[in-house]
């Protein structure tokens, strides 16, 4: 028999259909961010549900407001610019603070959750590398879900905008002063660069708790105590120093001062939202060593990530 008909065919004779082709890796990128999202609904649920809870409470508050006589705001007074300036700003922060925790959980349970409930065996199954289905993780948390929180929080500020639009046709609120598009713009690309600066800042934050959520065989919340708080007793006992104190907060909020340096904001000046972006102090944020340090140091642990995925089991 020809060897080549030979290995078309299978024993009676039938033809054996060739194997699937391999699917693009952007594609398979694509779908392992999808399985994410279908797995932990936390995040999209949550900042869906704090928007929409915002929007209701505004709402109601206006439709319950009295106005009394209030003086035309303006740019130079106290209520004027400045104030619809930290509106725009204050849009984002509960949707940030509730994405913050949902992701340190996330983080935490993504690697340790698939051991948990054994859903890891059908994964590796698949031909898909552990460094894709690690690097997927990292992009939801690093990338995708901020990206996300901040489109939203961009329509929350336009739909608060029209809001406070409508009640001042009503009477109930004055007009916004010097309302105009290109400064909301301006506003909007300020706080765009203050999330990417905060993505890149906190890339070993999040690395870290991919190692642990790969590394712990149960309760990853407390591995993800123990190093650090262990660290700043044996530094206490044995130096009598706060070292390890000093570096957490710093990797927590260390990036935020150096950002906002040159903003005036609340100490008696005037602020424009169409000066936003460049009273950030962009330069020397993205020229902090310890910036670019982290990123190598999340590199790194998410490596490990990677290897401890491909080699841990827990059966």
């Amino acid at each position: 028999m020809n060897t080549s008909f030979a290995e078309a065919a299978g024993d009676d004779g039938a033809a054996i259909p060739p194997p699937p082709a391999a699917k693009p890796l952007g594609t398979t990128f694509l779908t392992l961010v999808r399985r994410e999202f279908w797995e932990h609904r936390a995040l999209w649920i949550a900042p869906a549900a704090i928007s929409a809870l915002m929007v209701v409470g505004v709402l109601i508050a206006s439709a319950k407001y009295k106005a009394p006589n209030h003086p035309a705001m303006t740019d130079e007074g106290p209520g004027g610019m400045t104030m619809f300036a930290v509106m725009q700003g204050s849009v984002s922060m509960p949707l940030v603070l509730v994405m913050s925790i949902v992701l340190v959980f996330y983080l935490l349970d993504c690697l340790y959750a698939e051991r948990r409930d054994r859903s890891i065996l059908f994964w590796k199954s698949l031909p898909v590398s552990d460094g894709l289905t690690v690097l997927a993780k990292l992009a939801v948390a690093t990338i995708i879900v901020p990206l996300g929180v901040f489109v939203l929080g961009l329509v929350l500020s336009l739909v608060f905008a029209g809001i406070w639009e409508l009640n001042a046709a009503l009477g109930r609120l004055p007009a916004i002063p010097g309302w105009d598009m290109g400064g909301w713009l301006n506003a909007e690309l300020a706080l765009l660069a203050c999330f990417f600066v905060g993505m890149l800042w906190y890339a070993p934050c999040a690395a870290y708790l991919l190692a642990v959520s790969a590394w712990a065989r149960r309760s990853p919340f407390l591995w993800l105590l123990l190093p650090p708080v262990a660290a700043q007793i044996l530094e206490k006992v044995a130096f009598d120093t706060h070292y390890v104190g000093s570096f957490l907060l710093y990797r927590l909020a260390g990036i935020w001062p150096i950002l906002f340096a040159h903003m005036h904001l609340g100490r008696g000046r005037s602020f424009a939202l169409s000066s936003a972006l460049n009273q950030l102090n962009l330069g020397a944020a993205l020229g902090n060593v310890d910036l670019w340090l982290g990123l190598v140091v999340a590199a790194g642990l998410v490596f490990a990530a990677i290897r401890i995925r491909r080699y841990r089991d827990d059966s």
